[in-house]
C-alpha cells in the first residue's frame, strides 16, 4: 500500500492566477478555435455564419455533457488529493473515461438517427437544415476525443499541475487553424469542403488535442512522481460515484444547453439573417469571455475541493471571495477592451455596414451579462465544490424554466428587439446566483463527504 501524499493547494493570490493562467489559456483555445471557424465561414456568406450558430450549440449541448461529467471528476479528483488518496485519482479518471466514451457513441448514433428530422422539425428551411446535418455528422465523431482531453486535463489540474495544459491548447489551435483554411477554401491540393471543412477540422483537431495530452502525462512521469498506480479495472462502488456525482452535472450542462439552442431557434425564425449572425458573434464573445470566468470556475471547484478534503471548511468563504476578485478584475479589463474598439473585433466577421451597428447595441447588453457571469460561475462552483451536485441540478433546473419562459414571451410571442433577447442572460445568471447563495450560507454542506 502507497504511502499517503496529501497534495495542497497554494490559496495565495499568486497561487491562484498560476493555477488558473494555464487553464485559462486551455480554454483560450477551443473558444478562439470556434472564433475562427465563425471567422472563416462568415467570408463564405451570412447563411453560413447564421448556421454556424444553430450547428455549433447543437454540438455545444453535448460537449457540455462531457464538461458536466468533467467537473464532477475534477471535483471528485482534487477532493482524493486533499485527502490523500492519490490511487483513487487515477480510478476515478478511468471510470470517467468510460462514461465520457459510451456517451459519445450514443450521441453519435442519435445525430446520425435523427438530426435532419430535429431541425426541420424546430423549423429551419429544408435547404439549410441539410446544410447544417451534413455539417454535424462529421463535428459529432469529435465528442470521443474532446471528452478524454477535457477528462486527462481534469487530471493534470486535481495534481496541481496546470501548466501542463499548455502543450494541448497549442497543438490544438495550430491543427485547427491550418486545417481551417485548407479544408474550407481547398488550398495546396486539399478538397475544397466548404462549410463541412470547418467541421472536419475541429475533430482531427481534437484528436490531436487527445494526444498531445496523453503523451505530456506520459513523459512528464506525473503519476509516478505523486505515488499513483494505475487500476485499470472498473469498480461498480466508484463508477456509482461517478454516476451520483456526475449526472446531475451533466444534466445540468445539457439543460442549459438544450435551452440557449432554443434561444438560438427562436432567433431564427424570428429575427433577420443580418440579427442572427450578430448574435452568432455575440456567442463566440460568451465563449471568449467563459475563459476567464469559467477558467476561475474550475478554480473554484478544484481549490475549494482540495479545501474540504483537507477539512479546512472555515476557510472556504475567505478563499472563494479571493477567486471572485481576481476573476472580476479579468472579466473588466477584457470587457473594457472589447467595448473600447468593438469595431475591430467585429470587423472579423465581414459582414455589411448593418452588421455593426447592430452588433454594438447588442455588445452592451452582452457585456453586463458578462459581468454578472463572473460571480455567478464562481457561486455555483463553489456548491459543486461541496458535493451535492444534485442541488446544482435543481439551480439549474430552476434557471432554465424562468430563462426559457422569458425568451418564449420576449422572442416568440411579443417578437420584441433583439436586445430584450439578450437580456435573458440578465435575468438567468442572477436567478443561478442568487439561488447558490442561498444553498452555501445555510451551511448544511460542510458535513457532506464523497462515499
Amino acid at each position: 500500500m502507497s504511502q499517503k501524499q496529501i497534495i495542497k493547494v497554494n490559496t495565495s493570490v499568486k497561487g491562484i492566477i498560476f493555477l488558473t493562467l494555464p487553464i485559462s489559456l486551455a480554454k483560450l483555445v477551443p473558444e478562439l478555435n470556434y472564433l475562427l471557424d465563425s471567422v472563416f465561414l462568415g467570408h463564405l456568406g451570412s447563411k453560413e455564419l447564421a448556421l454556424a450558430g444553430l450547428t455549433g450549440v447543437y454540438y455545444l449541448i453535448f460537449s457540455a455533457v462531457g464538461f458536466g461529467l468533467n467537473n464532477a471528476l475534477l471535483s471528485i479528483m482534487s477532493r482524493r488529493a486533499g485527502e490523500g488518496s492519490q490511487n483513487l485519482i487515477f480510478s476515478t479518471l478511468w471510470h470517467g473515461l468510460a462514461v465520457g466514451t459510451t456517451f459519445a457513441l450514443l450521441t453519435i448514433g442519435f445525430t446520425h438517427l435523427f438530426i435532419d428530422n430535429i431541425l426541420i422539425w424546430s423549423g429551419v428551411e429544408k435547404i439549410e437544415a441539410e446544410m447544417a446535418a451534413g455539417f454535424l455528422r462529421i463535428r459529432v465523431w469529435g465528442l470521443i476525443f474532446l471528452f478524454a482531453y477535457q477528462m486527462q486535463n481534469a487530471y493534470i489540474i486535481s495534481l496541481q499541475k496546470s501548466k501542463y495544459l499548455l502543450f494541448g491548447a497549442v497543438g490544438i489551435a495550430i491543427v485547427n487553424m491550418a486545417l481551417n483554411y485548407l479544408l474550407i477554401f481547398g488550398i495546396g491540393g486539399f478538397p475544397k469542403m466548404g462549410f463541412n471543412g470547418a467541421a472536419l477540422a475541429s475533430v482531427i483537431a481534437e484528436f490531436a488535442g487527445m494526444i498531445i495530452v496523453f503523451l505530456v502525462i506520459k513523459w512528464t512521469k506525473l503519476s509516478k512522481k505523486h505515488k499513483i498506480s494505475y487500476q485499470w479495472s472498473l469498480k461498480s462502488k466508484t463508477m456509482l460515484l461517478v454516476f451520483k456525482q456526475g449526472l446531475p452535472l451533466m444534466g445540468q450542462y445539457a439543460i442549459s444547453l438544450v435551452a440557449w439552442w432554443i434561444f438560438f431557434i427562436l432567433i431564427n425564425r424570428n429575427y433577420t439573417i443580418e440579427e442572427q449572425a450578430v448574435s452568432q458573434v455575440m456567442r463566440n464573445l460568451f465563449g471568449l469571455s467563459g475563459i476567464f470566468t469559467w477558467s476561475f470556475g474550475s478554480t473554484a471547484n478544484t481549490v475549494l475541493s482540495n479545501l474540504l478534503g483537507q477539512g479546512k471548511t472555515d476557510d472556504f468563504f475567505r478563499i472563494m471571495k479571493k477567486i471572485m476578485k481576481i476573476s472580476l478584475t479579468g472579466i473588466a479589463s477584457f470587457i473594457i477592451l472589447i467595448n473600447l474598439f468593438p469595431d475591430i473585433f467585429l470587423a472579423l466577421f465581414g459582414q455589411e455596414e448593418g452588421f455593426y451597428e447592430s452588433g454594438v447595441q447588442i455588445l452592451r447588453i452582452v457585456s453586463a451579462a458578462m459581468l454578472l457571469i463572473s460571480f455567478g460561475v464562481i457561486w455555483l462552483n463553489a456548491v459543486v465544490a461541496t458535493g451535492n451536485t444534485i442541488i446544482v441540478f435543481w439551480i439549474e433546473a430552476i434557471g432554465i424554466i424562468i430563462y426559457l419562459v422569458y425568451i418564449y414571451l420576449v422572442i416568440e410571442y411579443f417578437q420584441l428587439d433583439l436586445r430584450l433577447a439578450w437580456m435573458s442572460e440578465w435575468i438567468y445568471w442572477l436567478v443561478m446566483m442568487f439561488l447558490s447563495i442561498l444553498y452555501l450560507i445555510r451551511g448544511k454542506w460542510k458535513t457532506n463527504e464523497l462515499q
